[in-house]
């Protein structure tokens, strides 16, 4: 309620609003139906998130982001205690590397389970990214589109994520290209990312698509057009 009332009041005070998926439009119209609220995604540096020149195979997954983040504390204990054993158990190989600055003791205990590394802050989250068969973004709360998401497409890394990680993107959609693995309960993990691990053609297909999805929609350039155009609307 309390984010409702924050929600309802300052809808009220701006002209133009900015959201990153319809969902949050649809939202917020329902508590300022008179708003004039436009979906503007987010972007990607595709300077820094290059598509990798080849896959790696092997078992490695890697998540990224804010250890310190409720959300992420979440997702990397859910997939490293629930997900990964079975997993493990199927793909005796595979290795779940959880990057990202600021991790909580929750989150660095993790590492003391087998086939769990927990870095830190590093340098460079594309270089674990091109160094992994797969990203999963296996997220259970959270609203809007995910940077994790969108940048491990660009960097042309096969996706397995939740409805919550895929939250405003199209990747499977009936008449679209396959972008992206969904996956909620354990078991679909475990089948999302074996076939994964098994087909190296699947692989592909998602990394040449989930990089087509960026470079078309989801440029930090494209994202400028669209609030300059928003911008010169409301003068």
């Amino acid at each position: 309620m309390l984010l409702e009332r924050y929600e309802k009041r300052y809808c009220a005070k701006f002209t133009d609003i900015v959201v990153t998926t319809t969902d949050d439009r649809d939202q917020l119209h329902q508590f300022a139906p008179q708003a004039q609220i436009h979906v503007i995604p987010n972007g990607v540096d595709l300077d820094i998130f290059q598509q990798r020149d080849r896959d790696p195979g092997g078992y490695g997954l890697v998540f990224v982001g804010d250890m310190s983040a409720s959300h992420n504390i979440d997702a990397a204990r859910f997939f490293a205690l629930e997900v990964l054993p079975p997993l493990q158990q199927a793909y005796p190989d595979a290795t779940f590397a959880i990057v990202g600055g600021r991790p909580t003791a929750a989150v660095k205990a993790l590492g003391d389970r087998p086939g769990v590394t927990v870095t830190g802050r590093v340098p460079s989250t594309v270089e674990y990214m091109h160094q992994s068969a797969v990203c999963v973004v296996p997220l259970r709360t959270g609203f809007g589109i995910k940077n994790k998401t969108l940048e491990a497409m660009a960097a042309g890394v096969p996706v397995v994520a939740s409805d919550r990680g895929l939250e405003g993107l199209t990747v499977d959609a009936a008449g679209t290209p396959l972008r992206a693995l969904r996956a909620n309960r354990i078991d679909e993990y475990v089948a999302a990312i074996g076939r994964l691990y098994e087909d190296a053609a699947l692989r592909s297909e998602l990394a040449v698509n989930g990089r087509a999805l960026i470079e078309a929609d989801y440029t930090w350039e494209q994202a400028g057009r669209r609030y300059e155009a928003v911008l010169a609307a409301s003068i």
